[in-house]
């Protein structure tokens, strides 16, 4: 770290990996197997494998339909690999709410916060103005998550980018939280574990950051903690 901080007024949390984990951190194909498995809809693609490349594409397309940095729901993704499996009698729209809710009830059972988190976050939310920014593609999914595990109440706000329409480093979704922080952009603390979206874009907007880097493995940020709770130090608290 090369100096102190000016002491902030709001910490501005990521959700995921940095207050909420993921027993496993999911790549493409297990988000794609929370999607598929035990939706019912199985039966629609020759296999996993088959479902994967469905996934792939409908991304794809999503992404390339976008502007940069613009969010879009999730079941978006859903609709277009089903969009070629019309036929008489078959309703699309059940079927993309059915392969939903088997991703969300898998997201969620795979989801955990851990002690470092649970021992922190009451000590900073009563010193501190606090708040979640995260991208993420579920309406409601990150205020579900924090319910969920029993640390919604420390957060003063949240801000997602399904919310927005943009997700991090675009600068609206940080517009959003800036507005709801009340304060200062310099009078605003960014802590999150992605090196672009939690350190590079805030520190850019104008906000301090701090790396969460867990393993010690990122040598661009030059402010980093390894755990939650070593904000507490960091603070100087």
């Amino acid at each position: 770290m090369r100096s102190m901080i000016i002491k902030p007024e709001c910490l501005l949390f990521d959700c995921m990996e940095t207050v909420v984990d993921v027993i496993k951190i999911p790549d493409l194909r297990l988000y794609a197997w929370w999607a598929y498995n035990g939706s019912g809809y199985e039966y629609l693609w020759d296999s996993f494998d088959t479902f994967v490349d469905s996934y792939k594409e409908a991304k794809s397309r999503l992404e390339q339909s976008k502007h940069k940095y613009e969010e879009y729901n999730i079941t978006e993704r859903f609709k277009i690999m089903l969009s070629n499996k019309l036929n008489e009698g078959f309703d699309s729209d059940k079927a993309a709410t059915a392969i939903f809710r088997n991703y969300w009830g898998n997201y969620k059972e795979n989801c955990y916060v851990d002690e470092s988190v649970k021992y922190t976050l009451p000590y900073l939310s009563k010193k501190y103005k606090c708040g979640i920014l995260s991208n993420f593609m579920v309406m409601g999914g990150i205020e579900e998550l924090l319910k969920i595990h029993g640390i919604d109440k420390y957060f003063d706000f949240v801000v997602t980018s399904i919310n927005v329409g943009w997700k991090k480093p675009h600068p609206e979704v940080y517009n959003k939280a800036l507005e709801l922080a009340g304060t200062e952009k310099e009078q605003v603390l960014f802590i999150g574990d992605n090196y672009i979206c939690d350190f590079d874009g805030p520190v850019k907007y104008g906000f301090q950051a701090v790396l969460l880097d867990k393993n010690d493995a990122d040598t661009k940020a030059y402010k980093k903690i390894k755990q939650i709770k070593d904000l507490i130090n960091y603070l100087g608290q």
